[in-house]
């Protein structure tokens, strides 16, 4: 039996929600109408802190979607032209996914690169356009999408990140420092699937949730994950669009 949400016009809004987030959100996957050309994941921050809006990439060597990539920081110059300052080898297998956030609480923005290896890779800013590379924070079988919020309301960035090898969603909680606490992990509800992740408060509650959007059914289904403001979440189905398993289109 397929799952609902309770109206069609809280459906209306909670797809409105998940992906006006999504396209809002740093996390970046790789899109390109030539399948030769890999396109860069871009994300947008103050990272010189002058006012002006900045933008780092990671891309791929030309017509090769694997191998290592290249971070770069382009400041914002006035007049809207951008000036790069500085580039980095983001090493690994396939970067899939780029958020920012200020992760270490020095005021700067910082950047966490995650590759389909399963590495998530830590680059803090100075200040300057700078990133200092910091390591791996952690590691699982794959990384697809990242979601970053502040998940148990304690000022400090987390966040939740989906895995199609493991076939699950794994949160983290951010310490402060740059480092985060494994939490805890929930299966997907489509095993193997390239799930992208949106965090929102969708149920109004004044605490983020999660929506795991899925694409390879055919139609965009999501999943919602109702936060309770400490950091765990609970399914919800009332909440979620999945499609109904006996439904079935004529040839």
């Amino acid at each position: 039996m397929i799952r609902t949400a309770k109206s069609s016009r809280q459906v209306a809004t909670i797809l409105g929600a998940v992906f006006l987030s999504a396209a809002f959100a740093p996390v970046c996957a790789w899109a390109a109408d030539d399948p030769d050309e890999a396109s860069p994941l871009t994300v947008t921050a103050d990272f010189n802190r002058d006012g002006i809006t900045d933008k780092a990439e990671v891309t791929l060597p030309d017509r090769d979607r694997s191998g290592p990539g290249i971070l770069t920081v382009s400041l914002g110059q006035p007049g809207g032209a951008f000036k790069s300052v500085a580039s980095y080898p983001v090493l690994g297998h396939a970067p899939r996914s780029l958020v920012v956030a200020d992760f270490n609480k020095d005021g700067i923005p910082d950047l966490i690169v995650g590759d389909d290896d399963g590495s998530l890779r830590l680059f803090l800013g100075d200040g300057k356009g700078n990133m200092a590379p910091a390591g791996d924070i952690a590691h699982l079988g794959s990384v697809v999408s990242i979601a970053v919020a502040d998940f148990n309301h304690d000022g400090i960035p987390d966040m939740a990140v989906s895995d199609w090898r493991g076939s699950s969603v794994t949160i983290f909680l951010g310490v402060g420092d740059g480092s985060f606490r494994r939490e805890w992990s929930y299966p997907l509800r489509m095993p193997g699937t390239v799930a992208q992740l949106s965090a929102a408060d969708f149920n109004g509650d004044g605490n983020p949730d999660l929506a795991v959007i899925y694409g390879d059914d055919g139609a965009y289904t999501f999943d919602v994950m109702v936060g309770n403001g400490k950091g765990a979440f609970t399914p919800a189905p009332e909440l979620s669009v999945t499609k109904d398993p006996n439904a079935h289109c004529p040839a």
